[in-house]
């Protein structure tokens, strides 16, 4: 039996569960409706696999900021300090807004974040909806921190930091914070961030602190006469983990196949998502209202259901039980792991989408 260690993440996750629990709770005793089953274990599931795939794929962060720090590192710092700690958050937040905007304004980036927003609901369990593909190129942005010389435990914790604290903010049920809106990112702002309404779009990309929105013009107000409608203008349309990843992959090559020029080609892929081409989505349809917008939604069976939420548990059970022994296994073994998480949670999803296995048009 392999030794068990209990890692950050293996503590995270039922903390994550109570929260959906307990917003769900509330919720329900106010009388408002803030959580679908459907989307809800999607979500869910959506995170399981993120943190499947990227528990394997952060080494590929872990062993190029590690290599840039002992070869380029210019300062010495202090773990025992709090103002390497403070500094380090602060300056790693400020990196995660042109991460966050990146991932929003470039095609092929906005292919791995689309993941999160895809959600039609706004809730805890949306923050859990993060995506299996942006490894590959998030750990670039943060370079600035290694050649500074911030000691790489130092890198992973204030990151750890920077992204639970992301999850809170994911809810529907406070309101607008008086003066913290000015420096910190709330409920309400980050409503905003994941909102159709033509005024949302690539709005508040913090993390943590606001002000850099605010600093570089991407700040926006919730606005109480018009509600927000959440998701993205070209809806997902399926309940499949593995599609939700991989669609607009799949429209980025669709487009670069139907260009009729090398330049149309790579605004395919480095283009904004705005940009008009053959078999490129268009995100300029009229602002989507509260009252005429259609949510996805299926009537499966009770038992299909069942078998969602049992499936959910059953793997949130095992990535606990791959996170705490993955430090016992090889490369090899730990990808068998990560594909065996893939069949599960793509069997799921294919599961609610009746006989279109892979995806819902």
């Amino acid at each position: 039996m392999p030794s068990f260690t209990i890692t950050p993440m293996v503590l995270v996750i039922p903390v994550l569960f109570a929260m959906i629990f307990l917003e769900l709770l509330i919720s329900y005793f106010k009388g408002i409706k803030v959580y679908r089953l459907q989307d809800t274990v999607t979500s869910i599931n959506t995170g399981l696999l993120s943190q499947f795939v990227n528990s394997t794929g952060a080494i590929i962060s872990v062993f190029m900021y590690s290599a840039i720090e002992q070869r380029f590192g210019t300062f010495e710092w202090s773990v025992e300090s709090p103002f390497t700690w403070a500094f380090s958050l602060l300056f790693y937040d400020f990196l995660y807004y042109w991460v966050h905007r990146t991932g929003h304004e470039v095609n092929i980036f906005w292919a791995a974040h689309i993941t999160h927003h895809s959600s039609e609901e706004f809730n805890i369990s949306t923050a859990m909806r993060q995506a299996s593909t942006g490894f590959y190129f998030k750990w670039v942005f943060y370079i600035p921190l290694a050649v500074l010389g911030i000691p790489l435990q130092v890198f992973i914790v204030v990151g750890l930091v920077d992204l639970l604290y992301q999850v809170w903010v994911h809810t529907q049920l406070v309101g607008r914070l008086g003066w913290l809106e000015k420096f910190l990112v709330t409920p309400s702002n980050h409503r905003v961030h994941h909102g159709q309404n033509d005024y949302c779009i690539d709005k508040n990309y913090g993390g943590i602190f606001s002000v850099w929105d605010q600093l570089f013009g991407t700040f926006a107000i919730e606005r109480e006469e018009e509600p927000i409608v959440y998701g993205i203008r070209k809806p997902l349309n399926s309940w499949n983990p593995v599609w939700g990843n991989l669609h607009y992959y799949h429209l980025i090559v669709k487009g670069v196949k139907n260009q009729d020029s090398f330049s149309k080609k790579l605004m395919c892929i480095f283009g904004e998502p705005a940009w008009q081409g053959e078999d490129m989505p268009s995100y300029k349809s009229e602002s989507p209202s509260v009252e005429s917008y259609k949510k996805f939604a299926t009537s499966p069976p009770r038992w299909v259901n069942l078998s969602g939420l049992l499936t959910t548990l059953l793997s949130a059970t095992v990535l606990i039980f791959f996170l705490g022994t993955k430090g016992n296994m090889s490369v090899f073994i730990q990808t068998l792991w990560v594909a065996i998480a893939i069949l599960m949670v793509f069997s799921a999803g294919a599961l609610w989408s009746s006989s279109r296995w892979y995806r819902a048009e």
